[in-house]
């Protein structure tokens, strides 16, 4: 059974845990950044010494000082294509991502998960394509946002602490992040969402967190609640934490939660999770349909299914091959996965040459250009040694 590596990664910072066998239990635990040390927070920055050698990460923080050379925004950087900067991205990557040996052998590694705040599509293509080095390694990749993180961390924590809403804080010292976890339990299988809001909050202030923790909770009933974020350290939380308090429910203060999240979502995808058997995670990331087409299979017409409702829509993809008819239409089929509606969508094949039913083979690929937008790619492969394949091809975007 490989190991699994959460990586929380912002413009900023780094976080870094490992999954770890006790003998007893799985368990995750938080990286340090120096072996024998407590500081887990990594700073996203590259120094570059005038003879062209790069340190990475608080070694970059420490050796740089007042010397020009450190290059921070790494991140941001490398998806704008900032000269430069995805290659410090890789480095940095390749760097930290070696600190795990801390805990346990690379070479136990099997799988990573990423987590990002905004998984937006260039970040998403920017990360994948700097970790393409651990396709060498034999480790499988994905990326998922923080609200999903959440869910997958709340969803690892005693039964108890998720018997009803789970709330969220993250304070990054300017603002104020809060999202709130429900399932719906009308549905099945069951569904979990979550709220998300954003406050500005620039000072370290008790009363007016106080302010919006009661906005968010006063009418919710709320199990658990957790603080994450630089901002709610230093001690200064007092009566808003008696207000957390209230109600039985408990909390939880730390910055490693999005790391561990994203660790559980690894664990849970290798080995599956009994609670989340019955449970699917939506986001504003997620496919919210069910995507398929209709082709003809031994004289009857059947249902192939596409792209699944719940996935990630950058990690949404899916191919086919089938017959095309007379009509020369490509018909895709969308069911909302809420409300069940369902509508079907017809890409004309014009493009291809007109011939008899079923005489075209075709191919259809379907990918998602954002969480709303189906991407389509049809090609024609011909019929046999009858109908030779042209090399046309066609795009269409289907909006959901």
């Amino acid at each position: 059974m490989g190991r699994v590596i959460g990586y929380d990664l912002t413009d900023m910072t780094a976080q870094i845990s490992v999954s770890i066998n006790t003998g007893r239990a799985e368990e995750v635990q938080s990286v340090p950044v120096f072996a024998g040390s407590e500081k887990y927070v990594i700073p996203v920055a590259a120094y570059i010494a005038e003879n062209g050698t790069v340190c990475y990460g608080e070694e970059a923080i420490q050796t740089a000082g007042e010397k020009s050379g450190l290059v921070t925004s790494l991140l941001y950087g490398a998806a704008e294509d900032r000269e430069g900067c995805r290659e410090l991205l890789e480095g940095f990557l390749k760097k930290t991502i070696h600190l795990a040996s801390l805990i346990t052998p690379l070479s136990e590694v099997e799988r990573m998960v990423v987590t990002l705040p905004e998984p937006e599509e260039k970040l998403v293509k920017t990360v994948s394509e700097a970790l393409e080095f651990l396709k060498e390694e034999h480790i499988s990749v994905r990326i998922i946002g923080y609200a999903e993180s959440f869910f997958y961390y709340a969803m690892n924590q005693d039964e108890f602490l998720t018997r009803n809403k789970i709330a969220l804080f993250d304070h990054d010292g300017s603002r104020v992040h809060s999202m709130l976890l429900s399932t719906r339990t009308d549905t099945r299988p069951h569904v979990s969402m979550v709220e998300e809001r954003t406050f500005d909050m620039s000072l370290r202030d008790d009363y007016s967190f106080l302010s919006i923790a009661r906005t968010v909770l006063d009418s919710e009933i709320v199990s658990s609640v957790y603080l994450s974020g630089e901002g709610f350290e230093g001690g200064w939380l007092k009566e808003s934490v008696s207000y957390l308090c209230e109600r039985k429910r408990r909390v939880f203060q730390g910055r490693n939660l999005y790391t561990k999240g994203a660790c559980y979502a690894g664990i849970d995808d290798r080995d599956g999770n009994p609670l989340l058997e019955s449970c699917r995670f939506f986001d504003d990331d997620k496919l919210g349909s069910n995507i398929g087409v209709y082709m003809i299979k031994d004289g009857q017409e059947i249902y192939h299914p596409l792209l699944n409702a719940g996935v990630n829509w950058y990690e949404a993809n899916g191919e086919t091959e089938f017959m095309l008819g007379e009509d020369q239409e490509i018909r895709i089929r969308v069911e909302n996965y809420f409300t069940k509606d369902i509508r079907y969508s017809v890409i004309r094949a014009d493009a291809f040459p007109k011939r008899p039913d079923r005489c075209t083979r075709m191919r259809l690929k379907v990918s998602m250009k954002d969480a709303s937008t189906i991407h389509c790619e049809a090609f024609d492969l011909g019929f046999g040694e009858i109908f030779r394949a042209t090399g046309d091809s066609l795009e269409a975007e289907i909006y959901i």
